[in-house]
């Protein structure tokens, strides 16, 4: 039951994540969007702490979740002290955490990409760092679009 919540709270998580990077800042629905993001982000990180599968314990994917917490609460307190460039920086973070966790999860319990893993040794790592080299290549490029006043 523990493992169906936490499904549905990745792809809620990743769902709200994209609206919001696509949509207008500041505006009453970003706002909801982003708390429905962040409570649905927290309950993710928190039903992971109660998933043994994989490592039958305590394994990585639990120390991710602890560090996935930071930016996701970072960007909340920064959005509560009206730190419009902190709060940036921190969800984007947080949505790329999600991204590459969502990498990570898809290689480990998809056959088809569990294959190629095993054709293409570290695939899923290099799809990884594309998306965090990504992440320090655009998002100072971008920040103006986002943190200007609305």
């Amino acid at each position: 039951m523990i493992e169906f919540v936490h499904i549905c709270l990745g792809f809620l998580s990743l769902f709200t994540g994209l609206y919001i990077l696509f949509t207008r800042k500041g505006n009453r629905k970003h706002k909801l969007v982003g708390r429905v993001y962040f409570i649905s982000m927290l309950g993710l990180n928190l039903t992971s702490f109660g998933i043994y599968k994989l490592f039958n314990g305590w394994g990585i994917f639990h120390w991710m979740a602890v560090a996935s917490l930071i930016p996701l609460i970072a960007g909340y307190i920064a959005i509560i002290y009206k730190n419009i460039n902190a709060h940036y920086y921190f969800m984007c973070w947080s949505y790329i955490g999600l991204l590459c966790a969502t990498i990570s999860e898809i290689f480990v319990h998809v056959p088809m990409a569990t294959r190629l893993l095993n054709s293409i040794n570290h695939i899923d790592t290099i799809l990884m760092l594309c998306l965090i080299g990504s992440g320090f290549y655009f998002l100072p490029r971008k920040q103006h679009l986002y943190t200007r006043k609305t």
